[in-house]
């Protein structure tokens, strides 16, 4: 696992924009039914194993003030990523025209959809997509790690950039990282203990009920409170994480989890950072599981990998669009981003306001060698 594989190049989309609401990217022909037929092979599955999911996702747009004349709305959509495999996109309903896009910096893809006067206060999308997932380990032997060349220092720039937004390395970060890796110099050896650090000092909202359960994602804000929500954890490793010196990103998604298989319930969003390891790669995270595990060898599990019972959505945060927005950058995509007459659309709570766009999912699992029925589904 080099690390060429840090920055992957996608291709521009070959998907061209649509009028007819009806049209599909592609008929999804496998129903949701497989699962209740399958669930007696289901429940004898390993506790983790490479998964194949049937997912409807909605996402609600609300709101909207009446006489308003344009929507332009950006809907985070899977895509393939490390561990996952989209097999199968439609899009079964959108307000307006919509189109594929690409967030150009990072290549993340996006439903793009434009809407002339719409005519009510909320607008929804839904897209159904098949997905395989595989969980994700990496061993690190540390003896066998090596240096961060002037090459992937170039190359990893702006996973090492110390001005991030929310994630600055300044002098407080270094001082805390310094303090906690001392005189070690093994980027996966300093990594472990970072993240170590942020799960014993700062606690997810699901651990402590009295932290903020929405934020922008703050490393700042993160330590004053002692803790937050899930980017404020992460943007806190990540700024600790480049203050040695050792590159980290944000990836964005959501969970699959099995006590929610047939429901359709909002699953929230889950974000988790990735850091880069010479002669091993980007290696992904999670402190928020890490620290609410229930014994040591699952605790040390989620700070070198993750299962399959996720969706990746998008990587990084400050985002300029395509087409571009008229606001500033976007600081994440949790479910994406909307505009109405140019005014961006609340993603989080402002002070009794709920945030506008909401997600909902429903998600069936496909039964361990169910081959034939994955086969009645047009492969993309």
């Amino acid at each position: 696992m080099g690390f060429a594989q840090a920055r992957r190049s996608r291709p521009a989309s070959s998907i061209a924009p649509q009028t007819d609401t009806t049209f599909m990217l592609r008929s999804l022909c496998i129903a949701f039914a497989v699962a209740s037929t399958a669930s007696s092979a289901l429940s004898q599955a390993p506790a983790e194993a490479p998964r194949t999911y049937l997912v409807r996702q909605s996402v609600v747009l609300s709101d909207i003030p009446a006489g308003a004349r344009r929507v332009r709305w950006w809907v985070a959509i899977p895509d393939d990523h490390r561990g996952q495999e989209v097999l199968d996109l439609s899009v079964v309903a959108a307000p307006g025209a919509w189109r594929i896009e690409r967030e150009p910096e990072h290549g993340n893809r996006l439903l793009y959809v434009e809407v002339e006067k719409p005519a009510g206060p909320t607008l929804e999308t839904v897209v159904e997509f098949t997905l395989r997932r595989s969980p994700v380990r990496v061993d690190i032997d540390p003896a066998k790690v090596g240096e961060l060349s002037a090459e992937q220092r170039k190359l990893f720039a702006d996973e090492l950039r110390a001005d991030a937004p929310h994630m600055q390395a300044n002098a407080d970060m270094r001082a805390i990282a310094d303090k906690v890796c001392g005189g070690e110099k093994n980027s996966a050896t300093q990594a472990k203990l970072l993240l170590e650090w942020v799960a014993a000092n700062a606690d997810h909202y699901s651990k402590d009920a009295t932290k903020p359960k929405c934020g922008v994602g703050d490393a700042g804000n993160c330590i004053a409170q002692g803790g937050g929500c899930c980017t404020d954890l992460h943007s806190l490793f990540i700024a600790l994480a480049r203050s040695r010196g050792i590159p980290a990103r944000l990836e964005m998604g959501y969970r699959l989890q099995a006590k929610n298989i047939g429901l359709e319930v909002d699953p929230g969003y889950r974000c988790w950072p990735e850091y880069f390891v010479a002669g091993y790669g980007w290696v992904p995270a999670d402190i928020v599981e890490a620290d609410n595990a229930t014994d040591a060898t699952e605790h040390q599990r989620w700070l070198t990998g993750l299962t399959e019972r996720r969706v990746w959505l998008n990587e990084g945060r400050e985002f300029v669009l395509s087409p571009e927005q008229d606001g500033p950058r976007v600081n994440t995509l949790i479910t994406g981003y909307a505009e109405i007459d140019g005014v961006a659309a609340r993603v989080l709570p402002e002070g009794d306001k709920l945030p506008q766009l909401a997600r909902k999912v429903k998600f069936s699992e496909l039964a361990a060698g169910d081959s034939a029925a994955l086969a009645r589904a047009p492969i993309k």
